[in-house]
């Protein structure tokens, strides 16, 4: 397998993050927020831009599976504690957004139980790849290229590459047995 190719280095990602920070403690200045992780892929995310915040913030995990089903595929959802969202301005942490099926499936939940607001945060967004309407509020970087992605929380099995600091590409055709932490990254088996 090739080497992974930096594609965003640590301190790109720092700053980046730094200003979606400060942009949303414009936006949300005074209102209750909380930050909603998808598992595996968003927790090195929510846990930098939380401790960048400069304001109160509440968060919380969900993991996200898909399964087989009788009638297509069935999504499921399984959050690491209680989820109360009622009044309060929720966004969702994303590691990459490619069609937008997952999001837009946890937006209908959590819109359930009617928060002030309801936004989508992407550490790499893919809107070339969308399948169902949906924007991001704020994304980290924005990508064109179709590679996987590696690093900065996104691996491959066994945890291949996930701890590095930056954020890497691989080409397609490398990777063999792709497990991709939190979301799938289409195109791979």
């Amino acid at each position: 397998m090739g080497e992974p190719r930096v594609v965003h280095t640590a301190d790109q990602i720092r700053d980046r993050l730094n200003e979606i920070a400060t942009q949303i403690a414009q936006d949300y200045d005074g209102k209750k927020l909380v930050l909603v992780g998808i598992l595996k892929g968003a927790a090195f995310l929510l846990a930098d831009l939380a401790r960048m915040i400069p304001m109160p913030v509440d968060f919380e995990f969900v993991d996200v599976t898909i399964s087989p089903g009788d009638r297509g595929e069935v999504v499921n959802l399984t959050y690491a504690t209680h989820i109360e969202v009622s009044g309060r301005h929720v966004l969702i942490l994303k590691d990459v957004i490619h069609s937008g099926v997952t999001e837009n499936y946890l937006i209908t939940h959590l819109s359930q139980q009617k928060p002030a607001s309801l936004e989508v945060v992407a550490l790499v967004d893919r809107p070339h790849q969308r399948s169902v309407n949906l924007s991001t509020k704020y994304a980290v970087f924005s990508e064109s290229s179709d590679g996987f992605l590696v690093g900065y929380g996104l691996g491959l099995e066994l945890g291949q590459h996930t701890n590095r600091p930056d954020l890497c590409i691989i080409d397609r055709e490398e990777p063999r047995n792709v497990r991709e932490q939190g979301s799938r990254q289409e195109g791979f088996p």
